[in-house]
Formats: C-alpha cells, structure tokens, sequence
C-alpha cells in the first residue's frame, strides 16, 4: 500500500504555489545547497579515476530515474489509462524516448555529452543545465507536485534530476575538466536557438496546443510572480527572453570570477 501511493503520477497536475518560498519550499532550498558543498568537498579533490566513478554514477542516475518514470507512467497508463494524470502515457509515444522541455532534453543529454566529450554542445549543455536546474529549484511549482507532503516517486525523480543537472556542470568545472568562456558564446547561442526551434517543433508538430519552455503561453499569469503575472500570452516572451539572456550573463561572469580567483590561487602557489 505504502509502495503504491509512493509509486503513482497522481497529483501531478496540481502544482499549487501556497508553499512558495514557505518552509517546505526553504528546506529544500537548503538541503541542495548542502547535499551541493558535501558532495563538492567529498569528491572534487579525489583521484581522476574516482571522480570518473562518481560522476558516471550521477549520470546513471539521471538516465535511470528518468526512463524509470517513464516505465511508470507506461504501466499507470495501461492499467487507468489518463485517469491518474495527464502524465500517464502508451508506449507508442513521443513522450517516452523525447522531450521537448529545456530541462527534459538537458536530462538525457548532459550524461552523453560528458561521457563521449561532445566539446562543442558543452558551452551550451552546461550553463542551461545550471539555469534550468536553479530555476526549477527557485520556483519548484513543477516538482513538488501537488501536496508537499504526498512524497511520490516522479518527485524524488525531479528533486535529484533537477539537483545533477546543477551540480555535476559545476563539478566538472570545478576540478578543471571544463572551462566556461566568454569567448565560446556563440556555441552557447547556437544551441540556445536549436534548442527554441526544437521546442517550437514539439508545440506545433508532434503535440500541438503543448507550452514546452513557454513559448506559447504565460504559464506565470495571475501567480506569485510579479510581473511575469500580468502579461498576457506572447507578450510574456519578451520578458522571459530578458530573464535567459540576463541568466546566461550571470553564469558566465560569476564562472570567469571563479577561473580567475584559481589562476591567481595557482599562480601564487
């Protein structure tokens, strides 16, 4: 029974904002920004090969838990069909091998990238890893679904996913395996219009009337979120085309702070 209410989509839909920014919002703020400098201390200066373990573990770990989602909501949608969630989903569906979302695409890339060193998607990969994670983590009405108190598997999948996709891009970054630079913007940009046209291909093609990265609507209208609350659909894009590209500006100045705090740090040692 206890397995059964933990193993469920049910609630999904529900994406209340009572709890923003209250306390269960605050303490899982606070437990990332733990679990992020004890797995930093414990694994950044161990040997190549046990931060290779680590890592390939973390990344296991995101491919794991997400097709493990999608076994479950295969097997909902086999038994209730969609009268758990919109969520559950046949087998014969985009949803099971693709996403259309930032982050749902960054899941399953980010692992490949770092395991077959694809350089010229990292620029990209990496820093819009860091900003959907945060975002997600900052506004978590996408994964603390439903009752904050109902703990289910597809929250512990967001929680962890959502977390990786964070940490290992800083991780990697680091222990010197990667070095985010201004210099390589354009890879940035590139993949930051590829990636538009991909969700723009999902909303219009494959799952027409879909909101994937937001393009199509404001999904913050009449929330919490000043500003973002009133703007009417469309005109919502301007706004969130100033927020990414301000995000970007954010991750690449604080990491060129960063390398050059370990240059100076490496020089006078």
């Amino acid at each position: 029974m206890l397995l059964s209410r933990f193993f469920t989509s049910q609630g999904m839909d529900d994406h209340p904002e009572l709890y923003l920014f209250k306390w269960p919002h605050l303490l899982y703020i606070l437990l990332a920004i733990i679990l992020f400098f004890v797995l930093m201390k414990l694994f950044r200066n161990r040997s190549l090969r046990t931060r290779k373990i680590f890592v390939t573990i973390c990344c296991l770990t995101m491919l794991i838990l997400k097709y493990a989602g999608e076994a479950l909501f295969i097997w909902e949608w086999s038994h209730y069909g969609d009268q758990l969630s919109s969520f559950s989903h046949p087998f014969l569906d985009f949803r099971t091998l693709i996403s259309f979302q930032l982050c749902g695409v960054n899941n399953v890339l980010l692992p490949l990238v770092i395991w077959f060193d694809w350089k010229r998607m990292k620029d990209f990969l990496y820093s819009t890893s860091i900003i959907g994670g945060l975002a997600v983590i900052l506004y978590p009405v996408g994964v603390l679904y439903g009752d904050p108190f109902y703990f289910t598997f597809p929250i512990l999948r967001s929680l962890v996913v959502h977390f990786l996709l964070v940490f290992l891009p800083c991780f990697l970054m680091a222990t010197g395996e990667f070095r985010l630079e201004g210099r390589n913007w354009a890879n940035t940009f590139i993949g930051a219009l590829l990636m538009t046209a991909w969700a723009m291909f999902g909303n219009l093609v494959v799952d027409p009337g879909a909101n994937n990265m937001y393009l199509m609507e404001n999904p913050f209208l009449g929330g919490p979120v000043p500003l973002l609350n009133v703007l009417p659909h469309g005109y919502h894009m301007f706004v969130l085309a100033t927020l990414v590209f301000l995000a970007f500006l954010l991750v690449y100045w604080i990491a060129g702070i960063y390398f050059r705090h370990r240059d100076r740090k490496g020089l006078r040692s």
